[in-house]
């Protein structure tokens, strides 16, 4: 296993959509241009380890998630949770 930017740049591209958010949403929670968020995930560039540890807290993942794909039962278990509640919120609304 080895560090892929480009994987990477994916996978927070994919965390950033399903929560509904869009590049400049999260760049601005970030504190980063969108246009280097932009570049994060298309692979242009790797983020910063500081980065890395904002974006693994924003979507409540671990950095091994971000990083190297790897998911731990906590991290599934949170994800669920998040899952849930926005389609509670969603029942709500309907």
């Amino acid at each position: 296993m080895f560090y892929d930017i480009k994987k990477s740049g994916e996978r927070i591209r994919q965390l950033r959509k399903a929560r509904g958010m869009t590049q400049e949403q999260v760049a601005m929670k970030l504190n980063i241009g969108d246009r280097y968020l932009r570049k994060i995930e298309n692979g242009e560039n790797g983020p910063s380890i500081d980065t890395l540890v904002e974006i693994a807290a924003l979507f409540g993942v671990s950095l091994d998630y971000i990083i190297m794909g790897c998911q731990s039962q906590d991290d599934l278990k949170q994800r669920l949770r998040i899952a849930i509640q926005n389609l509670s919120a969603l029942a709500e609304e309907l």
